[in-house]
């Protein structure tokens, strides 16, 4: 019934249909609750505060009030501490699967079912609905509020809904030197749509809220260099680690790169090799990024090498691609 539909506030992109402000005022698709135009109004309402609204009838069709709460903005909130959003990226991540086709890619990239596992990547749902999932951890004790990737989305008839963005491809875990899922980036499917790799963050004006850039740590099963190694993006960062058995930071992008030396600032490092892609010899903004990296690193007194190869783009490919060629000689 209508005298029961959800009045919304005027606001700069939805002024109120009386006086065409946009503030104090509210509305429905049927009646106007007006603050400053008494002309025409069929009540006065004495609110609280000592002001008075002035009730209009609205002509039929006069505003399409899903238009409008569709519209309507949702504050953006704090991003929750490190250990909340660990908690609610581990069971969001146990309430998923991992689709073959994306097992498949990350076998084909060196990483074994072992590892797969032990790193945590799953798929983005196809056929789960993600506010569905998004209730069930609700369900489970977990506050959505200030944990990046997840936003509101209005009711067509009022109200909002928690969810996430379910374009398909597969998360990564992003953790701190602590073991912490302090972040998810994606891996999509269909580059085409904004980047191969996208970070699960954003949406304030729904409810969301933002990551960050923070860097990725990748620890082996066993330390065989106590070296630190540092690379472009967390996938890679843990390819990397495996067959060199040793930590290896991913930054997010070669760009990103202050978030990394707080964290080797913070790991306590001696000796650092930068392995960032090859292309920084014809991207201009990957060798000045990582020359900014090399001169700070130098400036806090750390050892810093870079290693060079000439086949492949990334580290991670000239490991696995050496791997093969000694377990096929």
């Amino acid at each position: 019934m209508k005298q029961y539909e959800k009045f919304v506030k005027a606001k700069p992109s939805n002024p109120c249909p009386i006086c065409g402000v946009g503030d104090w005022c509210g509305f429905n698709s049927y009646i106007a609750s007006c603050m400053r135009i008494k002309e025409g109004s069929f009540k006065e309402v004495h609110m609280s505060n000592g002001q008075v609204a002035y009730l209009h009838w609205l002509k039929p069709g006069a505003v399409n009030i899903t238009a409008v709460i569709l519209n309507e903005k949702i504050a953006a909130v704090t991003t929750a501490p490190v250990e909340a959003r660990n908690r609610v990226y581990r069971d969001f991540l146990r309430l998923l699967s991992l689709n073959p086709h994306h097992k498949d890619d990350l076998i084909r990239r060196g990483l074994s079912e072992m590892d797969i596992k032990r790193n945590g990547y799953k798929s983005i749902p196809e056929s789960d609905k993600p506010w569905s999932i998004c209730r069930r951890l609700i369900e489970r004790g977990h506050d959505l509020h200030g944990i990046p990737g997840f936003f509101k989305a209005r009711g067509r008839y009022g109200g909002n809904y928690w969810t996430f963005d379910w374009q398909t491809g597969y998360f990564i875990p992003v953790l701190d030197s602590n073991g912490r899922i302090q972040a998810l980036q994606r891996r999509m499917d269909d580059p085409n749509r904004g980047g191969k790799y996208k970070l699960f963050s954003g949406r304030q004006h729904q409810g969301g809220c933002s990551c960050g850039t923070p860097a990725h740590i990748a620890r082996p099963e066993n330390l065989k260099d106590n070296r630190v190694w540092i690379t472009e993006g967390p996938l890679k960062a843990d390819i990397a680690s495996k067959y060199l058995g040793a930590v290896v930071i991913g930054s997010l992008s070669a760009t990103t790169w202050k978030p990394v030396l707080q964290t080797v600032l913070e790991m306590d490092a001696k000796e650092i090799i930068i392995a960032y892609d090859m292309d920084a010899t014809t991207n201009c903004n990957v060798a000045e990024a990582e020359k900014a990296l090399k001169h700070e690193l130098l400036r806090h007194g750390l050892k810093v090498k870079r290693a060079r190869w000439k086949t492949g783009k990334g580290i991670d490919d000239v490991l696995v691609a050496t791997a093969i060629k000694k377990q096929s000689a």
